[in-house]
């Protein structure tokens, strides 16, 4: 079944890198809050293989494509095994799940990060100028380059009050 999974998806990425995508994206959700779904042993057998190969793909067609992972939750363990295989950016990375310096000072600014404000803590219960803080905060600690500053994840639930939207689309503007 994987491998038909994965033929399917080597397939569709090819597809994708002959229409000329920039970007190829990329999910298997396989991180919860404070573990990965299965073990980093089991997905480097099972699927560490599979999704090298859905990369080498498309690269083979289209070699400067860039490629982002999207999971979900706290997948640390195997950042640098996702990096090994030509991933270039993760997202989203949850502050509540991942520590966002600890990823940048290991991989440093080549791996680009999507996310680093909290959506399940910061925007829903933070005050205006606790987010400004945490804007000024990594910007300030994880640089410019390779950073995609923005909330971890959907803001547009009915708990996240419209100031502190506001107030993060400000203090993007002003610290960035």
């Amino acid at each position: 079944l994987l491998d038909r999974l994965a033929d399917l998806a080597r397939r569709n990425a090819e597809a994708l890198a002959r229409a000329g995508v920039d970007v190829l994206a990329l999910d298997d959700d396989i991180g919860m809050p404070r573990t990965m779904m299965i073990g980093p042993h089991t997905w480097r057998e099972f699927f560490k293989p599979r999704l090298a190969s859905i990369i080498e793909a498309a690269r083979s067609i289209k070699p400067d494509l860039r490629v982002l992972f999207h999971s979900d939750g706290y997948f640390a363990p195997i950042v640098a095994d996702l990096i090994e295989i030509g991933v270039n950016a993760i997202n989203p990375l949850q502050p509540e799940h991942m520590d966002p310096l600890q990823i940048r000072r290991r991989f440093g600014p080549e791996l680009a990060l999507w996310g680093t404000i909290g959506r399940q803590t910061t925007f829903s219960f933070a005050s205006p100028q606790e987010i400004r803080d945490e804007v000024q905060l990594r910007i300030q600690t994880l640089g410019r380059a390779g950073l995609v500053l923005c909330p971890a994840y959907d803001i547009d639930e009915p708990d996240i009050p419209w100031h502190n939207i506001s107030a993060f689309l400000s203090a993007v503007q002003d610290f960035g």
